[in-house]
C-alpha cells in the first residue's frame, strides 16, 4: 500500500475515533438518565468499534497494518478503504463470523 493511502486511512480512522468518543459520551449520558435498551446497545456497539479502531492504529504504528491477523496475507486496499479498521482478510473474516455468529 502506498504511503499516501496509509495516511488517508489513518486520517479516516482518527476522524471516526473522534466521532465515536463523542457518541460514547452521549450514549453514556443516555444510559445514566434512564436505562434505555437502545442506548445500551449503542454504547456496546460504539465501544467495540472504538476498540477495533484503536487496534488498527496500533497496527499502523507497529507496521502490521493491512496484514491479516489470522493468516498473514494482505488484507487488500479495497477492503481497507471500505473498512479501515479491518484486521482480517475477507476469507478469514467470513470464517470468524461463521464461527462466532451471535
Amino acid at each position: 500500500m502506498k504511503p499516501s493511502e496509509n495516511d488517508q486511512l489513518r486520517r479516516a480512522l482518527e476522524q471516526r475515533r473522534e466521532t465515536l468518543v463523542q457518541e460514547l459520551s452521549q450514549d453514556t449520558a443516555r444510559v445514566r438518565e434512564n436505562l434505555e435498551e437502545e442506548a445500551v446497545l449503542d454504547l456496546t456497539r460504539d465501544d467495540a468499534e472504538l476498540r477495533d479502531i484503536e487496534a488498527a492504529l496500533r497496527r499502523m504504528d507497529d507496521g502490521s497494518y493491512g496484514i491479516c491477523t489470522d493468516c498473514g496475507v494482505e488484507v487488500g486496499a479495497e477492503r481497507l478503504h471500505a473498512e479501515p479498521e479491518a484486521a482480517r482478510c475477507i476469507d478469514c473474516q467470513r470464517r470468524h463470523e461463521k464461527t462466532y455468529r451471535a
